[in-house]
């Protein structure tokens, strides 16, 4: 009964850290699609920018959806912890994939930045934007092993 509780309390903990994980790349697509105009950089990076941060609006829809419908079939006693673990797993992935795709980006935005001191804030700016989202991946992973590690 105590595994039965404590795998619960794992599964509560890592859908909620996989939501948290997509709804920071939401609000964090959202901000960079707002703020694009205003920042300094060449209209093909803030192209490039744009489309990222349309990846991460995509991917974090999608996410919510998959956890929409994990919640359903968990109320339902319709997922067992092996599908779940599964799940969980393959939108942790999808949420790296997605946020390390920003690499290029990234470089672009820093070799422009070292050409001109005034697209330089852009780069700051994305950079950080990553390195929130990598946190937030990593607590989705971190939690997603938790559960792993729980199951029998």
């Amino acid at each position: 009964m105590k595994g039965d509780l404590e795998n619960r309390k794992e599964t509560t903990t890592a859908v909620s850290a996989v939501r948290d994980c997509a709804d920071a790349m939401a609000s964090q697509a959202e901000w960079l699609q707002s703020a694009s105009p205003d920042l300094v950089m060449g209209e093909a990076l803030r192209a490039s920018a744009l489309k990222w941060s349309e990846s991460l609006r995509d991917t974090s829809q999608r996410v919510m959806f998959e956890l929409a419908l994990l919640q359903a079939e968990l109320s339902e006693d319709r997922a067992g912890p092996a599908v779940v673990l599964r799940r969980l797993s393959g939108l942790d992935a999808a949420m790296m994939d997605v946020v390390a795709g920003s690499m290029e980006l990234v470089e672009q935005l820093e070799k422009a930045a070292e050409s001109d001191e005034a697209r330089e804030p852009a780069f700051v700016v994305v950079i950080e934007m990553v390195a929130r989202l990598m946190a937030g991946c990593e607590s989705a992973q971190a939690a997603t092993r938790a559960l792993r590690d729980a199951l029998p």
